[in-house]
């Protein structure tokens, strides 16, 4: 029997948490990773992050990954509708673009408000619920 890829979660490197909010919400959907050998993606990384990234894909149950033009394996796959956590990366966007793409939110790093003008001041207000797990009502 073949598993059905017409609608699955699509993983990149901004993703690779067993608690993302976007495989949680989606744990009923096939997990796919493609290290894309394109020239502007993961071919050119370092090895360390290389390595960094496949431990991390290799702890969250139930992901097959691949390696090739992200698109292509896609399409190769039957793919039509992808899920994914929205990102800056113009090329996923663009490797994406011939699918219907939901594009989740990305998760707050930490609940700050106020002007992110400079790091140092930023950081002071975060730091300590971040690094202790603990909500800081930070302003």
């Amino acid at each position: 029997m073949n598993a059905d890829f017409s609608r699955v979660v699509f993983l990149h490197d901004e993703m690779l948490s067993l608690t993302n909010p976007t495989l949680m919400a989606h744990a009923n959907l096939p997990r796919i990773f493609v290290f894309d050998t394109g020239d502007d993606v993961h071919g050119c990384f370092a090895l360390k992050r290389l390595q960094f990234i496949a431990d991390c894909v290799a702890e969250i149950p139930g992901v097959l990954t691949y390696k090739g033009d992200t698109a292509a394996v896609l399409t190769a796959l039957g793919v039509k509708s992808v899920v994914t956590q929205n990102t800056p990366q113009r090329w996923l966007h663009g490797r994406l673009g011939a699918f219907a793409v939901d594009w989740a939110p990305e998760p707050a790093f930490a609940e700050y408000r106020g002007a992110l003008r400079r790091f140092t001041p930023y950081w002071k207000k975060v730091e300590t619920a971040l690094l202790t797990g603990k909500q800081n009502p930070a302003r």
